[in-house]
């Protein structure tokens, strides 16, 4: 809801702006600022999604790293999530503080990850599951964390 006041706010500033520009020069400024608050505003309540409101829909503490689940030629913002039971991505919901999940993967069905490069872009994680499922999140913090991830998941990983 917040996001579509912001919208309407957004547009009706540079509606102003386009106005009063045409008389009055030192009111462009302000307007602009305006505007990119706005902006931000929009952001904020549309992208974000924090690690509390993970922890809250879970119902308990639950490790997350912010990231971007890649789609074809798309990137959802969001934040992964994991733990011994199941590895899930978050994307934000339309209301304030609501998440959804975007794809929820037991690790019963993992088969075998890759932390790198997940195409030409972004670093980050691919999981593969079973049945020849593909995920790939976008997530630098991943590249620093990877025996954070498999102690979490349960995977012992020996060398």
């Amino acid at each position: 809801m917040i996001h579509k006041i912001s919208i309407v706010g957004a547009l009706l500033s540079i509606l102003y702006v386009v106005y009063t520009s045409m008389y009055k020069g030192y009111v462009f400024t302000p307007m602009l600022l305006l505007l990119a608050l706005f902006a931000a505003l929009y952001y904020v309540t549309t992208s974000i999604v924090t690690r509390k409101m993970v922890n809250k829909k879970e119902g308990k503490n639950i490790s997350s790293f912010k990231g971007g689940l890649v789609d074809k030629n798309d990137l959802i913002p969001g934040r992964l999530a994991f733990d011994k039971e199941k590895i899930v991505f978050y994307k934000r919901k339309g209301d304030l503080g609501g998440v959804s999940e975007c794809f929820s993967l037991p690790v019963s069905e993992l088969e075998s990850y890759s932390i790198g490069k997940i195409n030409e872009y972004h670093s980050g994680i691919r999981l593969v599951a079973k049945g020849e499922r593909e995920f790939s999140i976008k997530c630098k913090q991943m590249l620093k964390a990877e025996s954070l991830f498999t102690s979490e998941i349960g995977w012992n990983v020996t060398e």
